[in-house]
């Protein structure tokens, strides 16, 4: 039987702004650039079709992922059984809808997002400095830095249901936390944030601030961001710092393949062939996570997402 049978009642879909591609090699769709391919990857150009994705998915009882900037994300097989979907250009507005606030699509990058704010006189996204990814995978993870996380300035969202329903959500009807945030159940599509006027002076040094506090951080080489998530330390309870605890252990530099923990950061994990598979970095995942239990007594919580398979699968062959 054809791995692809089961997907072809969704390959047969002829819906306006939805285009679908069969093995597709998701590879380049991954910050990470570990050896990957998805059943079928899917482009979304509108919230009718986003709508009509979701609802021929569960139907055929197929998985769907939603891939961002494929910054924080990890691909566990070589082949993922399920759709990736992404949304396209018509998810990329970016709008200066009056007074402090700003308008931005999903698809917009955090980058330009802080950019075009400073352009229309406004601030208070300087955190998001050297923080690839897009709106929407921001504001699932309430991505930031320091004290500082995305969904810390939002005012409005609109997000689409698993079940296909637009709604919106206003600030204080979701929860979020320390790279947390329960817009994480649905998909969203475009964000209002709510900033303050720009001090070009006050914005440059909180740019430098972040930028000196990344200092370790490796952007040369395929990386997905941190690993791990700060855990709270059984001593002090106080949250500490997971590079270090992972240094700590005599952890970093090593490697499975050419997975390796970064030799700057710790809690940087990064592909240094370009040739890794999601197996190999959850291998190192796993050894990293055990040895800081053993010898630390500190449970290691994940950052990263991981696709397409449980963690205690992992093996080393």
């Amino acid at each position: 039987m054809d791995r692809l049978d089961r997907f072809r009642p969704l390959l047969e879909l002829n819906v306006p702004g939805l285009q679908l591609i069969p093995n597709f090699d998701i590879t380049m769709r991954t910050s990470m650039k570990m050896r990957s391919t998805a059943a079928v990857f899917a482009v979304v150009e509108h919230p009718i079709a986003l709508r009509a994705l979701l609802l021929a998915t569960r139907q055929l009882e197929v998985p769907a992922y939603l891939l961002g900037g494929g910054c924080n994300t990890l691909f566990a097989t070589s082949f993922f059984e399920g759709v990736v979907f992404a949304l396209g250009r018509n998810f990329k507005e970016l709008d200066h809808a009056g007074g402090n606030v700003i308008r931005a699509g999903a698809s917009v990058k955090l980058p330009s997002l802080k950019r075009f704010s400073h352009e229309c006189g406004l601030m208070g996204l300087e955190f998001l400095e050297r923080i690839p990814g897009t709106v929407g995978g921001a504001l699932a993870g309430n991505a930031g830095a320091g004290n500082w996380g995305l969904c810390d300035f939002v005012q409005r969202v609109i997000v689409m249901t698993r079940e296909g329903f637009v709604a919106p959500i206003e600030r204080g009807q979701f929860r979020y936390g320390y790279r947390h945030s329960e817009l994480r159940d649905c998909i969203v599509l475009m964000a209002d944030f709510q900033l303050e006027p720009l001090d070009l002076e006050e914005a440059r040094r909180r740019e430098k601030e972040y930028i000196d506090r990344k200092g370790t951080q490796p952007y040369d080489i395929p990386s997905s961001g941190c690993i791990f998530k700060n855990p709270l330390d059984p001593q002090s309870k106080k949250l500490v710092s997971a590079g270090k605890v992972i240094d700590e252990i005599g952890m970093k530099g090593y490697g499975i393949r050419s997975a390796r923990i970064a030799n700057g950061h710790a809690n940087f994990f990064v592909n240094e062939g370009r040739t890794s598979r999601g197996e190999d970095f959850l291998a190192l995942i796993s050894l990293v996570r055990d040895l800081v239990h053993q010898r630390r007594g500190i449970d290691l919580e994940l950052e990263v997402n991981i696709v397409g398979g449980p963690l205690n699968s992992a093996v080393l062959v």
